[in-house]
């Protein structure tokens, strides 16, 4: 391997670390709003964004330790089960009985703002074609979060995107 490929390499690692940083962050401000919730039936679609967040921090940890190869990226990318929700069926959530916690949706909205700008930046920037497939994937999951959340807080529509 030569030396420009060695530098690619360790700057792409030193990105993905970043992001997994963002992505621990944001699961543990989803966790914490599960736990908040103890007693409260949680939306089914949050309870899969910390699934799917999850799964985000597990597919950049693989790429970060070169644990996924560019056709076991492709077959997570186009899984069926990865587009999971459906938009049209998520309603505003009653403002009476989650009003605790309408503020604490709001600042997870702003994290997964950011997390989507990040995605988007490095997509559009990126070289290395395994990498711009993988952050490509991962763009796409952060505007649904971000979508999901909007509707969730009944602002369907409003996403102020930055791509």
């Amino acid at each position: 391997m030569g030396l420009l490929q060695s530098i690619r390499k360790l700057g792409l690692k030193s990105i993905l670390s970043s992001a997994l940083t963002l992505e621990e962050e944001i699961y543990s401000l989803y966790s914490a709003l599960k736990t908040e919730l103890a007693g409260v039936e949680v939306p089914h679609s949050l309870v899969r964004i910390l699934d799917e967040e999850l799964g985000h921090q597990n597919l950049i940890r693989d790429m970060i330790d070169e644990r996924i190869s560019d056709q076991e990226l492709k077959q997570i990318i186009e899984g069926k089960d990865l587009h999971i929700h459906d938009l049209r069926r998520i309603k505003e959530l009653p403002v009476d009985r989650y009003s605790p916690i309408r503020s604490r949706l709001e600042t997870i909205l702003a994290k997964e703002r950011e997390i989507y700008n990040l995605f988007a930046g490095l997509h559009r920037k990126s070289k290395i074609p395994f990498a711009h497939r993988a952050f490509g994937f991962l763009e796409e999951q952060e505007r649904t979060h971000i979508e999901v959340l909007e509707r969730l807080l009944g602002r369907p529509g409003s996403a102020e995107l930055h791509s």
